[in-house]
């Protein structure tokens, strides 16, 4: 007999490699910027093509330490765009700009619904405010869905108040574990959303504070009547100063109509350290 509907995931590959001692060879593909900084470098294949609908992926993107990047106090965004395509020359981009740090530790975890077709092989590149700046980028493709119905999944990903220089829209958290002030990111929304994420790049002004652990807000509304549609959705830690940075960043289905306004606040462990770099994803139907 047939088995039931069911929600749960039957296949999942990825892209692993066996990680070695050095921080220059860690899990995932190699995925260098740009020889110019604040500017994409080339496409770089992660995944030849799956055999099965993929509806959930989870990117890991971090950038390698070396004796050229690791300077403490120095910004060091980056920027990464997913892309599907035939080759490096046709590739459409379905995730864009998810932030990441070029420092040490496990970089920047992303949860993100999206449904990539069977047989197309998935690419990434990166931009960073260093140039020649090494970075990895892990995946790994959940899918297997029998009733893709029950699992929440968007087309394209869009980034919302992010800078060609590869920063996001500055903000200013609150006291000690205390919500900021609400900043707006976009005041009319360009179409309709599923749903939301946010990200925490290292703060613009580069006076960075140790051992900073820090969360964010996303909301909807006018100036004074903010509404919360994504509470802590991105969780980021901060230490020795630029050296070391961590970051999950998780999806809030929630419907956004065209023309709303997106705004988003930070709280932090500490007293407000100067300002932090925000940017607001859109989950396009």
């Amino acid at each position: 007999m047939l088995a039931p509907p069911h929600p749960h995931l039957s296949y999942v590959a990825s892209n692993a490699s066996v990680p070695g001692i050095s921080l220059a060879n860690v899990s995932g593909t190699a995925v260098p910027s740009s020889a110019s900084a604040n500017t994409y470098g080339d496409w770089v294949q992660i995944h030849a093509g799956l055999t099965y609908y993929s509806e959930l992926v989870i990117f890991r993107v971090a950038g390698v330490r070396n004796s050229s990047n690791a300077i403490a106090a120095q910004t060091l965004n980056g920027y990464a765009d997913i892309g599907i395509g035939p080759n490096s020359g046709a590739v459409t981009v379905i995730a864009e700009k998810l932030s990441c740090s070029n420092s040490s530790g496990m970089g920047a975890v992303w949860y993100l619904p999206l449904r990539i077709p069977p047989d197309t092989p998935v690419w990434a590149r990166r931009q960073c405010t260093a140039a020649s700046s090494p970075g990895q980028v892990f995946a790994a493709f959940h899918g297997g869905n029998m009733n893709p119905g029950t699992m929440p999944t968007c087309s394209r990903i869009v980034a919302l108040g992010a800078g060609g220089n590869t920063v996001g829209t500055t903000l200013t958290p609150g006291a000690s574990n205390a919500e900021g002030a609400w900043t707006q990111i976009v005041a009319s929304t360009a179409e309709d959303y599923a749903g939301v994420m946010l990200s925490h790049l290292f703060n613009v002004d580069t006076t960075l504070t140790a051992d900073l652990v820090g969360c964010g807000d996303v909301g909807v509304g006018g100036s004074g009547a903010e509404n919360v549609v994504g509470e802590n959705i991105t969780y980021s830690i901060l230490a020795n100063a630029n050296e070391t940075r961590n970051s999950f960043h998780m999806p809030a289905f929630v419907g956004i109509p065209q023309g709303s306004r997106l705004c988003a606040r930070w709280s932090g462990s500490l007293a407000a350290d100067g300002t932090n770099s925000i940017i607001v994803y859109g989950l396009v139907h």
